[in-house]
This record gives structure tokens, sequence and C-alpha cells, in this order.
């Protein structure tokens, strides 16, 4: 699938305001993020996953919408405080879809670095109680 399409598929469905931290994963999405928006009302860069997930806090709060949070998965140790302050199911429940980049997936060849992460990522999101869902290809691999 190419970014266009993904981004495209989620505007029908509301979600047209994107914050996140760009990972090379997703270096498709990011790229066309900056392209078609750059930094502006519908697309917000910030210093880390934490402040994401406050930006997206309150963009729902003030629209209505839901954003699309997107990050590496190195970053869900940032957005982890604030996602159980305010966005879980468990306080305020403010909805948000997260598309996380997985360095280190389990056998899929990487670096090493990424390794331990990579083996942590679906328990992380498991244990904050994130459904998700695994996509057999990446938007690099359509």
């Amino acid at each position: 699938m190419e970014a266009k399409d993904l981004v495209e598929i989620l505007a029908s469905r509301g979600m047209d305001f994107y914050t996140g931290i760009p990972d090379s994963h997703m270096e498709q999405l990011c790229n066309y993020l900056v392209e078609r928006f750059g930094t502006s009302g519908h697309h917000i860069m910030p210093a880390n996953e934490g402040n994401c997930a406050g930006i997206a806090a309150g963009y729902h709060l003030a629209t209505g919408k839901v954003p699309v949070i997107y990050m590496q998965n190195s970053g869900l140790g940032n957005f982890m405080n604030p996602f159980v302050s305010m966005l879980s199911d468990r306080l305020f429940g403010i909805p948000c879809l997260l598309i996380v980049g997985w360095k280190g997936e389990p056998g899929r060849p990487e670096q090493p670095q990424h390794t331990f992460q990579g083996e942590l990522t679906q328990g992380t999101l498991d244990l904050l109680g994130i459904p998700y869902a695994v996509l057999e290809k990446g938007l690099d691999e359509a």
C-alpha cells in the first residue's frame, strides 16, 4: 500500500490530523505527510512521543475527531506515561490511532540495538491494553 492510499483511507474515516516522530521503517508515510501537510494544523512533529500523546489528546478534545499518532516502537516508553495518564480507557478514553514501526521484529534482520525492543513491542502494547494488528507488509513493501 502506498502512503497516499493509507492517508486517503484514514481521511475517508474522518482522520486527517497526524502527530508523530519520524521512523525509517515508515519513511514513505513520513515523507508523504511532510509533502502533503508540511507542519500545519494537520501535521505536527513534536520533540518526543509523549508530546504526541498530549497533542493528540488536545486535538481530540477540541474537535471530537480521532487523531493519528505515528512512531517507532522505541518511542513506546516515552508514550507510556501520557497514555496511562490521559488516553487510556481506564482514565479518559481519548481515542487515537497508533501507527508503530517495528524495529527489531523477531525473525527479520535488524541492527542489534533494536533486537530487545523488538521483542518487547507486542508485550508492551498488551500491557497497555492497546489492541493492535500486525500488517503483513509495511508501507514501503507494498
